[in-house]
């Protein structure tokens, strides 16, 4: 008789953190990278078919829709940091303000600029433009999370920690 104790089939082994797979984060860095890409590319034709003159299909480069997606790519990786919880509040608001007006510089300003060479003062007027729009829309975005942060925190009764059971 060979009594060996039987396993538990109801516990669940967890893998170790070596062969955690990377497939789910990649997954999720191409799926919002393509979701940035459609969004930007939508703009772009849209502005561009606006500033056209004729009724005319207009041009667009296609060197600027290559470069939507290392813009779409920073975007991502700049939502990422902002909803990181491992950072601090001031790193993830400097790090999401350099991922995403650094990928606008690098990847749709620069080659405007090279092409068109423009002058000093039409580059500091672009990018202070691009701060401001940046500023406007995450303070926005800031009113509405905080509206909803503190929504939340109304809506869950008080518990006294004092209270004996």
């Amino acid at each position: 008789m060979n009594k060996r104790p039987q396993k538990d089939q109801n516990t669940q082994v967890t893998p170790p953190a070596e062969a955690v797979s990377v497939a789910a984060p990649l997954k999720s860095l191409w799926l919002g990278t393509c979701a940035r890409y459609t969004v930007l590319c939508l703009i772009l034709l849209v502005t561009s078919a606006i500033a056209s003159d004729s009724l005319a299909v207009t041009y667009v480069d296609t060197v600027r829709f290559f470069l939507l997606l290392p813009l779409g790519l920073c975007l991502t990786l700049a939502a990422w940091v902002r909803r990181s919880d491992k950072l601090s509040a001031g790193a993830k608001v400097g790090l999401h303000a350099l991922a995403t007006l650094g990928g606008f510089y690098l990847f749709g300003y620069l080659p405007y600029q090279i092409r068109t060479k423009p002058t000093g003062m039409q580059i500091l007027i672009i990018l202070l433009l691009a701060v401001i729009l940046y500023a406007a829309v995450m303070g926005v975005f800031a009113a509405v999370t905080a509206g909803k942060r503190r929504k939340k925190v109304d809506d869950t009764p008080y518990e006294s920690q004092f209270r004996k059971e």
